[in-house]
């Protein structure tokens, strides 16, 4: 009887020429060997797909498809897939050689477990590395215990706080997973933070603090191209979130309905969509198909709501940064300010020491005419004696 596979790799490809032979060599480098990898171009206007085809083994297959979207092109990856377990490789991003084998050490010894993440390590487009993100560290600093989640070790309530898990890349589960909540939605931009957060309403998920990922930061990333886009993902997808999953559950605070409201309040991170979220909630809670309903503003771009949403948050968004630029230039004004006030200071100070040195000079100088006024005196006294 044929073995199972353990593992079915799949790299959503889009135009990473320069990046793809680096992401395609750390999963063919891995210290478990026991996997197939599913490469989906999913479109590319560069020459990724030559790169691909120039590396051979037979555990990859290559796929050409019109371009769709990453999500489309990792769910078709998902539904080829014959391994047990499944694991998403962005065509820029890179894995640790161990990854496989740590987390195939985590769920083949806790079978309550049905994904791990891992800590990433970001780099630049040169691959010199930008720093860690350890786990949602970042989404606490500034909070305190008492009033919001921070502390609680609690996946779902830190990815209600921001998307620390990252990317997709960093996903690692079962395939039975996909099975139970269905794949990756359509949102060009938070298709990620969408399934990590329905996966941690539903799963047990465990978090390797270990940078086994190294995420890459460039010009291109897809999650820098539309800002106001991006708010507007994420807050369609809270709004999913609050309107299909019963959260009270993970809200709870014994006797203290308060203490869980602030802490709700204090930890929640809408990107500042707050009035869209309640909106959605408003109109889809009566809405016989919810799912349609949510679908038509994902798919839709001429939807004057979604339209709207996002023309609002790139207001929001233009008016925090001219408020960051001119404090930036407050900032630098006032440096220069400082700076100049600095030197008049030391030219004062220059001054005064010249003036005192002017004054000692002076002194001296008096008492030489003095001292030779009593030596010429002298002189003509004795002369008459």
């Amino acid at each position: 009887m044929e073995s199972k596979l353990k593992i079915s790799v799949i790299i959503p490809l889009y135009n990473h020429e320069r990046y793809i032979r680096e992401s395609i060599l750390s999963v063919l480098g891995q210290t478990v060997q026991d996997f197939e990898l599913t490469i989906i171009n999913d479109g590319s206007r560069d020459n990724s797909g030559e790169v691909v085809k120039n590396i051979i083994d037979p555990r990859i297959t290559y796929i050409l498809q019109d371009n769709e979207g990453a999500h489309a092109a990792i769910n078709r990856g998902i539904r080829m897939a014959r391994g047990e377990y499944i694991s998403i490789l962005n065509s820029d991003d890179i894995y640790h050689r161990d990854r496989f084998q740590e987390c195939l050490n985590i769920l083949e010894s806790d079978k309550s477990i049905s994904a791990v993440f891992s800590h990433v390590e970001l780099i630049d487009d040169n691959g010199k590395s930008q720093g860690i993100i350890r786990g949602a560290e970042e989404n606490w600093k500034g909070k305190d215990r008492k009033t919001s989640f921070k502390g609680e070790g609690n996946p779902l309530l830190d990815l209600l706080a921001g998307n620390f898990l990252t990317t997709t890349s960093n996903l690692f589960c079962r395939k039975s997973v996909f099975d139970a909540i269905g794949y990756f939605r359509n949102l060009r931009y938070a298709h990620d933070y969408d399934f990590f957060l329905r996966m941690c309403c539903n799963f047990n998920v465990a978090i390797i603090e270990r940078p086994l990922l190294c995420y890459r930061i460039h010009d291109v990333n897809t999650i820098r191209e539309n800002e106001s886009a991006v708010a507007f993902e994420v807050g369609l997808v809270l709004a999913h979130l609050f309107l299909r999953h019963d959260m009270t559950g993970f809200f709870e605070e014994e006797n203290k309905p308060y203490t869980a409201m602030l802490k709700v309040f204090n930890s929640l991170n809408a990107y500042k969509m707050e009035k869209m979220i309640l909106t959605l909630l408003l109109f889809s809670r009566d809405s016989s198909d919810k799912e349609d309903f949510f679908t038509t503003l994902t798919e839709d771009a001429h939807n004057p709501f979604r339209m709207t949403c996002i023309d609002n948050a790139r207001q929001g968004i233009e008016q925090w940064q001219y408020s960051q630029r001119a404090w930036k230039t407050w900032q630098e004004t006032n440096k220069r300010l400082e700076e100049a006030l600095s030197t008049v200071a030391g030219m004062k100070e220059k001054l005064r020491e010249s003036e005192r040195k002017i004054s000692e000079l002076n002194e001296k100088l008096k008492a030489a005419q003095v001292s030779e006024m009593k030596l010429e005196g002298g002189s003509h006294g004795g002369g008459g004696s």
